[in-house]
Order: C-alpha cells, then structure tokens, then sequence
C-alpha cells in the first residue's frame, strides 16, 4: 500500500448560497449510505464526514493518487451538482491545509457565529457516526480527537466566546432586533432536538408570556415544553399555532419546508391584525424563503446571519487562536511522522530479543548444570541489558522522525532494519 494521505471535499456558508446548500447537505440514513459506500473502494481508506446546518464536509484518508478527484467525482454526481456548480461552491484541502482546516471548524472559526460552542459537540457525534460505521481508521480517529482536544483549549485559553454566543442566541438576537420589546408575547419553538433546547433555554428569560413547542413526535415537545411552562404539539397543528404565537423559531434538520408562503398569508387572515415574526434556523430551510414576502411577515433565517457582521470580541481573539492551531497543526504532524518509524523500531525489538533468546539456549545447552533459579536469573539480566541498551536510541528515533526532515531516518531505519522504508509524511 501507498502513502496515507488525507483529502477533504467541503461545502458551507462561506463557499455557497443558502439555497445551494440546502439542496446538498445530507444526514441521517442518507449520509451513512454515502459513507460507506467511500469507505468500500479501495482507493479510499478511512471516511469521515461532518454534516451541520451550514456546511458538510468529507476528510478521506487517501490510498491511491487519483483518489482526490475520484472523491470529487463521486460526490458531485451524489448530491446532484452541475460541474459548474462543483467549481464554484466546492472547496478541496490536502495533507496539512486539510488538517488545519479541521482545526479551524473545531475551533469555531469556520462558523456563522465566530467562537460557537455547538460545532464541537457536531465534530464529535460525527466522529461517533464515522465509529458506529466503522468508517474511522486510526489517522481518523487521531485527527478528530485533537480537534476536539484543540477546540476545548481555544475555549478556555482565549475568548474567543467569552460571551456564549451561539447560532441560536444571536438568531434571536437578530429576531428581538426586528421585534422589538420581547415582554409579554408568546413563542412557539418547532423542534426538540439540542439546538431546539438552547433555544428555549435563551427565549426563557426574556419575558414572554409564553412558549409553546411542536416537534414530529409530540410527547418529545411536551417534554420541553415543560421547562417553559408551555404546551407541547404535533407538527399537524403548526397551521393553527401559526395564527395564535407571535414568534415562531424552527430548527428540525432533514424536513424541508414546514412553513410555504401560503400558511402564513392563511394564519396572517387569522390573525388580529399584529404581525408574525419568524426565525429558521434549519437547513434544509424549514421556512420558504418566499414567506418573507407576505405582508405582515418578517423572517430571519441563516442567509440573513451569515451576512451579519461578525463579534468584535470574538474578531480580536482570532491570532491567539490561529497560533494554537499552529502548534497543534505541527503536534500532529510530529506524531503522525514519529509513527512511522515505529514498524523500524520493533523489528529492532524483535532482532535483540531473537539473538538474546539463541544465545541464552545455546549458553544453557554449553553449561547444563544451572539449575532452574539461575536461569531465570541470567534470562532476566541478559532482558534486561537488551531493553537498557535499546531504550535510548528508541526514544532518539522516535524525535528524530517527528521532527520535519524525520522521513530520512525513517528510511535509514527502515533499511538497516529490512523494513520498507517511507519517505513522504503520512500527511502530506
């Protein structure tokens, strides 16, 4: 086999309009399928594949050298872009630039929001997806995990968030804005999943007389209705809720649109006369973009927050950031280098072990007086001298194929040894 190489074949809200990217983004059932059909040909190794409400990005570990446009290729016609379509909005990374990228999304620097703290929690039940798949080979699993790790020290090393925004705050934010004063209206939250929770959790302390929530499943939005004070609903109601709230918030991934223009001109004739205000925060959009032209509508949807001007608190964190993931984008690839002299290192293990254990018989078969306790006595010091002598030039090794030229000593190693030697990084 190749070198391991890693690719990544991404679309999000900084690469594509709103509306091309909720013809693309897949999840659920789908996405496993696309998963494991990458993982099943051999040109690719392990799979992974980040799928949120405003970007979907697959990293795949490469074992062939077409393996980067293959992926392209197969992708493209999966989710039904035009190739016109493929070269404007898809962005592709390789090696280290993919890696780095990672980091960047973990960290939230990718986001919508700047500094969000939802995205890791998306990075690691991708991670768990990629696992429960059996898609996450080794390269994989290290590079999420770090991403991970990485995210977690952005957050406590530097406010980069210091004031817990997130997609759904600052989508309510944007709403309140329109709104106005907030005290003494009433809500209703479409979705009881984790980003329905923070909406509630965010629309709990700002006076309103009340919050109700509708969900495909109702006992799950009685539940967290229940939080509010409020009542919970089937989605088969959301026509009359329409017609009773003042502000709706959706955020059910996978559905489409629950709310077309004419729902709401049908719940703005119900109505007394006092507008509707709306906020998605779903993609696939849960609310037709032409909603917003019914008259007495406003909306806020993530075309609206992704043209919002950025956090200057979190903007004047973002060096500090950049250089942790500097240090973590080099901590990787030292590790990733260093493991590969690791097959070098135990056919040395083996070689000393061998040739300790052929002496030792034939010293034992020259003197066979010893009895059974000197033996043992001889075949644990001669063990020992093996792995003192052993210990220094294996730790030696191991920093000096981590460090950025290691690929020469692992090809050193690697022919002193009879182990094939492999000059390119595994992240190239």
């Amino acid at each position: 086999m190749g070198d391991v190489k890693l690719t990544l074949l991404g679309i999000s809200h900084s690469s594509a309009p709103v509306d091309v990217l909720e013809r693309v983004v897949i999840s659920g059932e789908e996405l496993d399928e696309v998963l494991s059909e990458i993982n099943s040909a051999e040109e690719f190794g392990a799979v992974y594949a980040l799928s949120t409400c405003n970007r979907m990005e697959f990293y795949v570990e490469k074992r062939a050298d077409e393996a980067a446009s293959l992926l392209r290729a197969r992708l493209v016609e999966r989710l039904g872009l035009s190739e016109e379509d493929a070269s404007r909005f898809l962005y592709q990374r390789e090696g280290t630039d993919a890696v780095r990228h990672l980091y960047s999304v973990s960290s939230g620097l990718e986001s919508i929001v700047i500094g969000e703290d939802q995205i890791l929690g998306q990075v690691k039940d991708a991670l768990d997806r990629s696992r429960r798949l059996g898609t996450a080979g080794p390269l994989v699993n290290q590079l999420v995990q770090s991403a991970i790790r990485l995210g977690k020290r952005v957050r406590t090393e530097t406010d980069i968030n210091r004031a817990g925004r997130s997609l759904a705050t600052v989508g309510l934010s944007a709403l309140e804005h329109v709104v106005g004063a907030m005290s003494g209206r009433s809500a209703l939250v479409v979705g009881a999943g984790a980003m329905a929770g923070v909406v509630v959790a965010a629309l709990r302390g700002s006076g309103l007389a009340r919050i109700d929530v509708a969900n495909r499943t109702p006992e799950k939005a009685a539940r967290l209705a229940e939080t509010t004070g409020g009542s919970g609903f089937g989605l088969d109601e959301l026509p009359r809720l329409l017609a009773d709230v003042d502000l709706v918030v959706t955020c059910i991934s996978g559905t489409g649109a629950l709310i077309t223009a004419a729902d709401a001109e049908e719940a703005v004739r119900h109505r007394d006369g006092s507008p509707l205000f709306l906020l998605d925060l779903a993609l696939p959009r849960n609310i037709a973009g032409d909603v917003a032209k019914v008259d007495g509508v406003s909306l806020v949807d993530l075309e609206t927050l992704a043209g919002a001007g950025p956090d200057e608190a979190a903007l004047s964190s973002v060096a500090s950031v950049r250089a942790l993931i500097d240090g973590e984008v080099e901590t990787f690839l030292a590790a990733q280098r260093a493991a590969k002299v690791a097959p070098a290192l135990v056919k040395l293990r083996t070689v000393a072990s061998t040739t300790a254990e052929a002496e030792l018989g034939r010293l034992f078969r020259k003197v066979p007086t010893f009895d059974e306790q000197h033996r043992s006595e001889i075949t644990l010091s001669v063990h020992r001298i093996v792995e003192k002598v052993l210990h220094g030039p294996t730790v030696r090794a191991r920093e000096l194929a981590g460090a950025p030229d290691g690929s020469r000593y692992v090809e050193v190693l690697g022919k002193l040894f009879d182990v094939p030697g492999e000059r390119d990084e595994v992240v190239a």
